[in-house]
């Protein structure tokens, strides 16, 4: 029997049952890994295989010393190559798979996208809740089941899930912007309270960050908000900067006397006074 060819598909193609021999070829080899794990039948693997390996080689030998020719070799001809298939159509499908899960990772982590981050964050919060309730074993069971069952399902229900997932986004959305700008309100005051107290420090602090008004770079190109950037820090450079606070004590003056360098200045410029 010839190997099974990977026909040309995508991702969705094949957890959406478009080429269903091939789908669930793989469908049957994840289930039968899960319940080999479940049941541990990795021992009974071990012992039916040293048992056939054995009758295997006490067949051969026998084979060559009695007709000269291996009754294995004889009866059972050469074995089949998979490798062809498996370089063909396993290690590609598994290469575009990591390529692509190590994309949403790295956006995931160094926060290319914050809602996607912040989605990230969520779900891993949802599973930490689960996983305390349920193995790790029962969610990959989960995962398989969803993976191999909901694309179908999407596929003939996608305008109604589509139109549902944008509605409800948007009210999250809505509801995270709400919450955003109450804590600006609330926490804009006691901010700037601190820098106040703080004086210099505060101050040279809040000249670290950028301050969003009417007339900054939001929605400018990267290179014309950075060549603001430039320009704003070289005049800020140019400009002696001064700090000061209000409840600070004024430093005392220092008198306007002229030091004398040595001590002949001294007593040339000091009054003679002539004793009675």
């Amino acid at each position: 029997m010839a190997p099974l060819a990977r026909p040309p598909m995508t991702t969705c193609q094949f957890f959406g049952w478009q080429y269903p021999l091939y789908t669930g070829k793989y469908l049957a080899v994840i289930v039968s890994v899960l319940l080999a794990l479940k049941f541990n039948l990795a021992t009974y693997f071990f012992n039916l295989a040293y048992v056939s390996l054995l009758a295997a080689a006490a067949a051969e030998y026998s084979g060559q010393l009695l007709t000269g020719q291996g009754f294995v070799t004889k009866y059972l001809g050469a074995p089949q190559s998979y490798a062809t298939c498996v370089k063909e159509s396993v290690l590609p499908a598994l290469g575009d798979l990591y390529a692509t899960a190590e994309k949403r990772i790295i956006d995931i982590v160094y926060v290319a996208d914050l809602e996607k981050t912040l989605k990230a964050a969520g779900v891993a919060y949802i599973l930490h809740k689960v996983t305390a309730f349920v193995s790790v074993y029962a969610l990959i069971w989960t995962g398989v089941v969803f993976m191999f069952s909901f694309p179908p399902f999407y596929q003939t229900y996608q305008d109604e899930i589509d139109a549902a997932v944008a509605k409800y986004s948007k009210v999250v959305s809505s509801a995270v912007h709400e919450k955003v700008a109450c804590a600006k309100t609330k926490l804009g005051p006691m901010i700037d309270q601190l820098i106040e107290k703080t004086g210099p420090v505060g101050a040279f602090i809040q000249s670290k960050f950028p301050t969003r008004t009417a007339g900054s770079t939001v929605g400018e190109s990267p290179a014309s908000a950075h060549t603001k950037a430039d320009a704003s820090s070289s005049a800020a450079a140019s400009e002696p900067a001064t700090a000061f606070t209000s409840g600070a004590a004024k430093f005392p003056e220092v008198p306007a006397t002229e030091l004398k360098s040595t001590v002949a200045d001294v007593e040339e410029k000091s009054p003679v006074v002539e004793l009675p």
